[in-house]
């Protein structure tokens, strides 16, 4: 008796809830609902800003719904710069949540010319937003087929007016002096004629042999620019990080940016300088001063802040650049 007393009041209760119109199952809060956190930028390269718009559905409904899609544009000024989907499919269960990101990027070339029209021409950010909706599937439930089935969303953000390049300039190798390379060949048991002709092969530039600096402990400068721009107007600031280079062998050297590894203005230099030790890359210095073998490739990691915007700072930028031998220049 207490048993079938029990299921018959069950039965009611959920008749009841059954009966509720739209209005009275939003006055509760169980009205499915979208949130979205502020739009981040996510990533930076040499071709644009990647942008991240998180955002979660709620589901306060005692039953399960399905996200049929999540569809966006991306406005400026009115105009669709680009249109956005996800989440086809996706299940919300029951008194539960799903959450996830739309990613898009905006090219460089897109931001400098919509900064160069006439309405933002003095601007260092782009005012954009982002109009979306998530359409639901009710799934057949009856008590929620009152609600509305399109949760409409919209989100400001801005982008930054900027497009940045790196390049490498004035790639050199400095030669220790003519005493210091003597006594060093001297030091790794060579006799001291031969150690001074070779000696003075390498500073009169001649090719040298493959092995002339193996068990041989002497210093070898490389030093080199890398040139830092900013094309837009957005105030930044850059920061080297950390920087190598990778022989055609593979084997990566570290490189030593100083103190001076930061540019805050439009454009500057870094100047960024190495000691290349023979006993570790003696057959790369042999390539440098002959001229002849694979090519070095220098990776740098960057990271970019910007002043008057919220975003976080120092967004990583990676950059790689294979620079020929024949580039090198011999410094005495």
């Amino acid at each position: 008796m207490k048993k079938n007393y029990v299921v018959s009041l069950l039965a009611a209760a959920l008749a009841l809830f059954v009966l509720f119109s739209c209005s009275t199952l939003k006055e509760l809060g169980l009205a499915p609902s979208v949130s979205l956190k502020a739009v981040s930028l996510a990533s930076v390269d040499f071709d644009g800003i990647t942008f991240n718009c998180d955002y979660s559905i709620s589901n306060p409904l005692p039953v399960g719904i399905s996200i049929k899609k999540v569809a966006a544009d991306v406005v400026y000024e009115s105009n669709t710069f680009t249109s956005l989907t996800a989440d086809e499919g996706v299940k919300v269960k029951a008194l539960g949540s799903q959450t996830n990101k739309l990613s898009f990027k905006v090219p460089y070339d897109t931001i400098l010319s919509f900064a160069s029209s006439s309405k933002s021409s003095s601007k260092t950010s782009l005012p954009f937003k982002i109009n979306g909706k998530v359409s639901l599937d009710f799934n057949g439930a009856a008590l929620a087929e009152s609600l509305a089935s399109d949760l409409p969303f919209s989100v400001d953000f801005d982008v930054p007016v900027f497009k940045p390049s790196l390049s490498l300039s004035n790639p050199k190798v400095q030669l220790p002096s003519l005493t210091e390379l003597k006594d060093s060949f001297v030091s790794g048991g060579m006799n001291i004629v031969k150690a001074a002709t070779v000696a003075a092969a390498i500073i009169g530039g001649q090719s040298v042999a493959d092995s002339v600096f193996d068990g041989i402990d002497l210093d070898f400068k490389v030093s080199f620019n890398l040139n830092v721009a900013n094309s837009g107007s957005a105030p930044w600031k850059y920061v080297l990080n950390s920087c190598s280079l990778t022989t055609s062998s593979g084997n990566a050297i570290q490189l030593d940016a100083g103190s001076n590894n930061e540019i805050t203005s439009s454009s500057g230099t870094i100047p960024v300088t190495a000691k290349l030790n023979t006993l570790t890359a003696g057959k790369f210095i042999v390539q440098l001063l002959n001229k002849k073998g694979g090519n070095p490739t220098f990776t740098f990691d960057s990271g970019l802040s910007f002043t008057e915007l919220s975003y976080a700072p120092n967004i990583p930028l990676a950059y790689s650049k294979e620079v020929p031998l024949s580039n090198f220049g011999i410094s005495k």
